[in-house]
């Protein structure tokens, strides 16, 4: 019985020493994801922090060149995935940024090919980044 004892608290240990490190880790600029549900945020970031962008785009969806400050963020990377099944083609579209210096921007992703009764349906993704300490690259 007390060996159980002693391995719950060991295990109970290093679940707190694991949480602590993934806390000290978010909390120093570690790699942020946003998707379409974080649109309209405002997100903080810190000078140095890499930033990804992960969207689903719909059939006939076609995404204009990203909007941002370039002298807060960079735009390092992207990917484009497309799938077809069962329920119609989708693709998943990846933006790679990295902060490059204190600043405020909007972060605008647009989407162009579906009109909702003729209206457009504005940005498929739009969020305020406010960059703050760090270093600056």
């Amino acid at each position: 019985m007390k060996k159980t004892q002693g391995a719950n608290w060991l295990l109970l240990w290093w679940l707190a020493v694991i949480w602590t490190t993934t806390s000290a880790a978010s909390t120093q600029g570690g790699p942020l994801v946003l998707t379409a549900k974080d649109s309209g945020r405002s997100v903080d970031v810190k000078v140095g922090q890499s930033l990804t962008v992960d969207l689903d785009l719909g059939a006939g969806q076609h995404v204009v060149t990203p909007e941002f400050n370039s002298e807060v963020l960079t735009l390092v990377g992207q990917s484009l995935q497309s799938m077809s099944g069962p329920q119609g083609t989708r693709s998943r579209l990846t933006y790679q940024f990295l902060v490059r210096r204190e600043g405020r921007t909007e972060l605008t992703i647009a989407a162009r090919g579906q009109k909702i009764k003729g209206k457009d349906p504005g940005p498929l993704f739009k969020v305020t980044i406010v960059a703050g300490g760090g270093t600056m690259i």
